[in-house]
Parts: structure tokens; C-alpha cells; sequence
């Protein structure tokens, strides 16, 4: 019997696999899976994914039954097989062509959000099942798994018939031991399999399957990498691990927070998920570094200044807060702008000026600046908006420290934007320390790849943060920095805006 391969794309994993089982039928075989960008000129706009995977169809894709006399064979030499089975190249690989490469294994955070996509994320849609994610296994493992709407466990459908083998491919060696389940992994097997009898509704007990099944993929995987100690997460709280991961805290933080929750728990909190919740939020809180937003006491003029890299949205920023403390707050602002080398930056703060009324002065030099102070002493609060500046150009970054010390600044906030890389934004810290910066202000939370950015940048810069901006409206969306609602925005509790 030929072989029939094929590959399929849609928007996300069921509906892929929803095709796959239209074109190919039950019998289908997936080869391989992976998340592409979506193609075409929209594309350039947006950061839109599709899932494709490789089907195929055909009596060399599907395992053969053992007869009984390989069985047999199988018994008496049970330890030469299983050493044997292990050496072996898989089947499946070795009918590869020499153009064909075999997938990279994905990362935990990779492989978990995946999963959580297909089955955590998914398991508030009610009696629509998705598809059960399969275990990883040294070789690659042909795993059935069953398509939405069919319990695993029913008796109304084949156990084989109707279901959707998943291949896994490996490209690291397998080791040379042989793998036992570990006791929380039996556990959770065990009461995956006695949920019938609970007496619970089909539906929930789909949900249970699924999110079991999820926990043993998880175990697995930490004890292919023995330093990640994923084994260790209860499972009170795997899903919180998942959906750290999912808002781009690190695995290493996040599992960390996750098991100091897990040491500093008692049995009930353990079993109730909101007393966890509340518990791993006071651990996120005690991780972040948050400032006192501006503030100035009437009758006695305090200097403020936004500086950064070009791009972060420093002009806007200072609109914003010039326009709530005015309109809020009743203080006297005024507002410095040294970025003369865009005029646009220059018009736009300008207008923002006259709309609240607003005096502005625009200065291009240290002596400058003193003058244009001197003009606006008689106000409470003065807002500098600086030029962006290269972290890279040590030169114009003494020219900003010249002017700020020129300015005798109360306070100078670094502006960051979190749709940058976190790489990036610890460098421009370092680089911007040097001219006394004293509170960041983070932007862009809106544009972000996950809420829990501002955790990671809490342990790479170590500095306080007085402000999120989460948009570009002014003056509304900008928020005073507070421990609770951020550590609430990184557990997925609170949502943007």
C-alpha cells in the first residue's frame, strides 16, 4: 500500500486536526506539527500564527500487531528487546528521505503553552473536547488519541477506531535506562481513571482527562531534563505554572515561584485554588520593585524629566501625566522640551500644551535650560521631555546629563517599552544609570508578548517603577505602578485597560 502524505493548515490546532480527519479519515497518522506565521501582506501588520501539520496515510505509518509468537520471543528475551528497542532507530525515522529533517524539540515553555492552548485554555467551552496531547517517550511513540465529542473512556466508540495517532520525533540519543512512572504521575492516572465512578457529568470528566493529561506531559518532560524539577509542581498548580509561562515569565522564575508557593502552603490552602492564587500573588508582589508616582507640594516647584531611547514613547507619556495632574490634581505644570531634533515631537507636545493650557518652553542647551527655569518657577510641577537617545552613543548621553544636571532634576524616570526584548531593555538601563535615573516607567504594556514582563525586568534591572502605560489615548491610559494589580496583570488575574 502506497503512502499518502499531506499537509494541512487553519487557524489553530482543533480546527487543523478537524481537517486532517475530514480529508484523511480516522486512520490518519500526524507526522508533524508546528506554529508558522501566517502569510500574505496582512501579515506585515499583525502577528497572526497558523498551525500546519503533516498527515499521512498508509500501512507502513501504522504500527503492526505483534503475533503471538513474537510475544512469546518478547517474554523470554524481555531485557535484550527493551535494550534492543532502544538502540534501534525508530521505524518512522528511518523512512525519511535524506531531504526531510526531523522536528526540533520544543522548549517546556514552547511545549506547555502548546498543550495549554489545546486543552487548559479550551476547557471552559463545555462538552467540546479537544484533542488529548501526547506523552513524550525516548523514540518516537504512536499515541491514539481521541477526536472532539468522544471521551476517552466511552463505550459507545472503538477504543482504536476514531482516534488520531500522534508521532513524536526525538533528535537527542535516548538514555540508556529504562523509564518508571513516577508516583505522582500513577496517581494522577488513577484518578483520571476512577472518575467515572464520582458520578461526575461527561463533559467534566473530559476536563479532569485533560488537564491530567497535561500534568503527566509536564512530569515527563522535567525528567528528561532533570534540572528543571517540573516534577516537583503539585498539581494545585500546574495550571498557574502554564499560564506564567504563557504571559513570558521565564521557566526558570517560574518555577520557582511556583515551588516556594508549593513550600509555603499548608494542605488546605493547597486544595483551594483561589487561597494559592492569593498566595503566589503576595510572592509576585514581594519580587517587584515599585516608586511613589509624581507628586509636588503646592508653593514649592519640583523638576521632573522622561528620558530613553527613541521610540519608547517618552512625548506621549509626558502628555499624559501633564494633562492628570493639571486636570486631576489642580497643580501648576509646565512643560521643557529639549527635543529639537524632531519636529514633530516638538509640535505634538506643543499642541498637547495649548489644549490644557499649558506654558512650554523648548531649549537646546544647558544654559538654556536654566533660562527657560527660571521663566517657569513660579509653578508647582515641571515635566522635561528629553531626546531619544542611542544607549550605544556614550556622547549624546553626557550632552543628556549635562542638561539634566543643568535642570538640578528632582526626578529622572527612564522610559522603557515592553515591546521591546528583554535583552534590550536591560542594556539601555545600564546604559541611562549613568545620568541619575531613579524610577522607570513602563510603556507599551498593551503591545506586549505577556503580562509578566514587568516581573522579568523587576529581577533584571532592579529599579522601582512608578508608571504603566497600557495604550496611546491621553491622558487616560496611564496607571500609577502598585504591587497588587501588577502582580495580579502577571498571574493572568487582571487584564489590560
Amino acid at each position: 500500500m502506497t503512502t499518502d502524505v499531506r499537509t494541512f493548515r487553519a487557524a489553530n490546532m482543533q480546527a487543523a486536526l478537524d481537517v486532517v480527519r475530514r480529508e484523511m479519515g480516522h486512520e490518519a497518522v500526524i507526522l508533524h506539527t508546528r506554529h508558522i506565521d501566517k502569510r500574505g501582506l496582512l501579515s506585515l501588520f499583525s502577528k497572526r500564527q497558523e498551525v500546519e501539520i503533516t498527515a499521512g496515510l498508509g500501512a507502513q505509518l501504522r504500527p503492526a500487531k505483534p503475533s503471538a509468537g513474537t510475544i512469546a520471543a518478547a517474554k523470554v528475551n524481555k531485557s535484550t528487546a527493551r535494550t534492543d528497542d532502544l538502540a534501534a532507530p525508530p521505524p518512522l525515522l528511518a523512512e525519511k528521505t535524506d531531504n526531510e529533517r526531523p522536528p526540533a524539540r520544543p522548549s517546556i515553555a514552547d511545549t506547555v503553552r502548546s498543550l495549554a492552548e489545546q486543552t487548559v485554555a479550551k476547557s471552559s467551552d463545555g462538552p467540546r473536547n479537544t484533542v488529548v496531547p501526547p506523552r513524550w517517550s525516548p523514540n518516537d511513540v504512536i499515541v491514539d488519541l481521541p477526536f472532539a465529542g468522544r471521551p476517552a473512556n466511552s463505550a459507545s466508540s472503538p477504543q482504536r477506531s476514531g482516534a488520531t495517532r500522534f508521532t513524536v520525533a526525538r533528535n537527542d540519543h535516548p538514555p540508556k535506562q529504562t523509564r518508571n512512572p513516577s508516583p505522582k504521575a500513577e496517581t494522577i492516572a488513577s484518578r483520571s481513571r476512577s472518575s467515572n465512578v464520582s458520578g461526575e457529568p461527561a463533559d467534566s470528566q473530559a476536563i479532569h482527562q485533560r488537564l491530567d493529561t497535561l500534568q503527566r506531559m509536564i512530569l515527563e518532560l522535567g525528567r528528561e531534563r532533570p534540572d528543571s524539577s517540573l516534577q516537583d509542581i503539585p498539581t494545585e498548580l500546574f495550571q498557574v505554572y502554564t499560564q506564567l509561562l504563557d504571559n513570558e515569565v521565564d521557566e526558570i522564575l517560574a518555577r520557582e515561584l511556583v515551588l516556594k508557593a508549593k513550600k509555603h502552603a499548608t494542605k488546605g490552602q493547597l486544595s483551594s485554588p483561589s487561597a494559592m492564587q492569593a498566595l503566589l500573588a503576595g510572592l509576585v508582589e514581594q519580587e517587584l520593585h515599585v516608586g511613589p508616582p509624581l507628586k509636588s507640594t503646592r508653593g514649592r516647584r519640583r523638576v521632573a524629566a522622561l528620558v530613553g531611547p527613541t521610540g519608547v514613547g517618552k512625548t506621549t507619556t509626558l502628555a499624559k501625566l501633564a494633562a492628570n495632574l493639571r486636570l486631576r490634581d489642580g497643580l501648576k505644570v509646565g512643560l521643557i522640551t529639549v527635543d529639537t531634533y524632531r519636529i514633530a515631537a516638538v509640535e505634538q507636545l506643543k499642541t498637547y500644551a495649548e489644549l490644557i493650557d499649558l506654558p512650554m518652553k523648548i531649549v537646546s542647551s544647558a544654559a538654556e535650560m536654566r533660562t527657560a527655569l527660571d521663566e517657569l518657577n513660579g509653578l508647582d510641577l515641571v515635566l522635561i521631555d528629553t531626546a531619544g537617545r542611542s544607549p550605544r552613543d556614550e556622547l549624546k548621553i553626557r550632552e543628556l546629563k549635562e542638561c539634566l544636571d543643568a535642570a538640578q532634576a528632582d526626578e529622572v524616570h527612564l522610559v522603557l517599552s515592553l515591546s521591546s526584548g528583554l535583552p534590550a531593555l536591560e542594556s539601555v538601563a545600564a546604559s541611562f544609570k549613568s545620568v541619575g535615573v531613579n524610577s522607570l516607567i513602563l510603556t507599551k504594556l498593551d503591545e506586549a508578548t505577556g503580562a509578566g514582563l514587568p516581573l522579568q525586568i523587576a529581577r533584571l534591572v532592579r529599579m522601582p517603577v512608578s508608571y504603566l502605560t497600557t495604550g496611546q489615548n491621553v491622558p487616560d491610559d496611564i496607571e500609577p505602578a502598585h504591587r497588587t494589580r501588577m502582580a495580579r496583570l502577571v498571574l493572568g488575574i487582571d487584564r489590560i485597560g
